[in-house]
């Protein structure tokens, strides 16, 4: 299968889930994340996404991540050819309005690295690459912030988005972990 059908293959799976077992699941990948964020040392901040069409629900633990002295961060999309800019949110006081594809951004204008990048995906496979929605975005991005400094990915995914197909491409960026409510995946 090439990323465009396993994308489509999977999308569909996802989309096929409760809205209960989505949340359910994504309670449990939380939990996982925030093993693995409080290993780390030296973070300050945490790049989250607004999840879309049945994806892991990370903005669920935005506020214990607050709780921890974290401060979030959300994606925006500034042009569909460069990589994405994070500014802050907060579940208490965050302005979003929906920007590009219909996916809810923040509005600040401070633009700001995130220490830890949690991104979502179509599907995965266990060597560390995923399938996104063709965009290029995350890959981009977290290239971009790999040049800057160093840097922890984290992709929040359902089990039955894993595929055995080996699909990444040259410029395809690769992940440190894979958090499904199943297990975590160390790359």
């Amino acid at each position: 299968m090439n990323k465009k059908e396993i994308r489509k293959h999977h999308l569909q799976i996802r989309q096929e889930m409760s809205s209960t077992n989505v949340r359910n699941n994504s309670i449990i990948v939380n939990k996982s994340i925030l093993k693995i964020v409080s290993t780390l040392n030296s973070i300050k901040t945490i790049g989250l996404f607004y999840p879309y069409k049945n994806e892991v629900d990370v903005i669920l633990m935005a506020t214990e991540l607050e709780n921890r002295g974290l401060t979030c961060l959300l994606p925006r999309v500034i042009d569909e050819h460069n990589p994405l800019k994070y500014f802050f949110y907060s579940p208490n006081n965050s302005n979003l309005e929906k920007g590009y594809g219909g996916i809810m951004e923040p509005t600040g204008n401070d633009a700001i690295d995130p220490d830890i990048v949690i991104a979502s995906c179509s599907a995965f496979n266990e060597k560390g690459y995923r399938v996104g929605y063709g965009g290029g975005f995350f890959d981009r991005t977290l290239s971009l912030l790999k040049q800057k400094k160093k840097i922890t990915s984290i992709l929040a995914a359902f089990e039955n988005q894993k595929t055995p197909y080996q699909f990444q491409d040259s410029f395809d960026e690769k992940v440190d972990y894979i958090c499904t409510e199943n297990t975590t995946y160390q790359i």
